[in-house]
């Protein structure tokens, strides 16, 4: 099934350092013994949730279920075990739709923490910010422009919210540390993780801001880069304040968003799909209907 193919340095004729096949999106690597590493090492990288769309995107819903047949898939075709797969990184996030633009929520964006969010735009990916914690990603962009660039039709708005751990610590504290520790895991935990981490993004909605004293201050990251820690609590606790008296407050109904949507995805249902439903329809098995399963593919 899976066709290995290895570089070759037209130079010298030097081969590369691993064999590498690809299958749905996966990218499997096989490297040979050296002295630094004796033991035969393989590695797979990829998205599992572009895996469940035959390695073609990640804009619809990848829930509990999901995550269940992929993984029971990928051990039944390669004879690979969960138990076995030490995990690297892991990459957590949700599709919601927000209530206006993308765009406009991407523009109240300001800060994580302290850290600023960079905004950036590319061809292939649309607008998106994000920012480069410690340990891990912050990553918050425009989806559906991402997948319009390769030629879907998407009939609403996407915003997906990720986070990215780019070291394990963190997750090994929670006692992850492979494929059959996630499985075993209650991904509703991570409610909390996507929650805190939109919470602590420094979010200026400009109708909330909108004809007080501060409408061209908050902003501006260029005001918030110059005050000292002090006055930058100061300010983040005065801004969250106006926020927060808005009822209708746009950072606090994309807060409720996620939390729909993780409680949605994690609905166990004994339904059985067996991943060979084409491009065309909905791939899914969860019993209850959402918005963003709804795709096309133009040919």
């Amino acid at each position: 099934m899976l066709e290995f193919s290895n570089k070759v340095n037209v130079k010298t004729g030097e081969l590369g350092v691993y064999l590498n096949a690809f299958y749905r999106g996966l990218e499997f690597k096989i490297y040979e013994s050296t002295e630094t590493h004796p033991n035969r090492r393989v590695t797979v990288e990829g998205s599992l949730h572009k895996y469940w769309n035959y390695g073609m995107h990640n804009f619809n819903d990848f829930g509990i279920n999901e995550l269940h047949e992929v993984i029971s898939d990928i051990e039944n075709k390669f004879c690979i075990s969960s138990e076995n797969c030490v995990l690297k990184s892991l990459e957590i996030g949700v599709n919601i739709i927000p209530p206006v633009k993308t765009k406009t929520v991407l523009k109240s964006c300001i800060m994580h923490k302290t850290n600023v969010l960079k905004w950036v735009f590319t061809k292939d990916e649309g607008n998106y910010v994000q920012t480069k914690n410690q340990r891990h990603y912050v990553k918050i962009y425009d989806k559906k422009t991402h997948y319009a660039n390769k030629g879907f039709v998407i009939d609403n708005e996407i915003m997906r919210i990720e986070k990215k751990w780019c070291k394990m610590v963190e997750l090994n504290g929670k006692g992850i540390f492979t494929l059959h520790d996630l499985i075993r895991y209650d991904l509703s935990n991570f409610k909390q993780d996507l929650q805190t981490m939109w919470n602590d993004v420094l979010f200026c909605d400009l109708q909330t801001t909108k004809g007080t004293k501060y409408e061209n201050k908050y902003n501006n990251i260029n005001w918030w880069g110059a005050l000292n820690y002090e006055r930058f609590k100061y300010h983040r606790n005065n801004l969250n304040k106006l926020i927060n008296s808005d009822p209708k407050n746009l950072k606090n109904i994309v807060s409720n968003l996620i939390s729909k949507k993780v409680d949605f995805l994690n609905t166990k249902t004994p339904e059985i799909n067996p991943l060979h439903i084409g491009l065309k329809t909905v791939v899914s098995t969860l019993e209850k209907e959402d918005e963003n399963r709804r795709f096309y593919r133009v040919s």
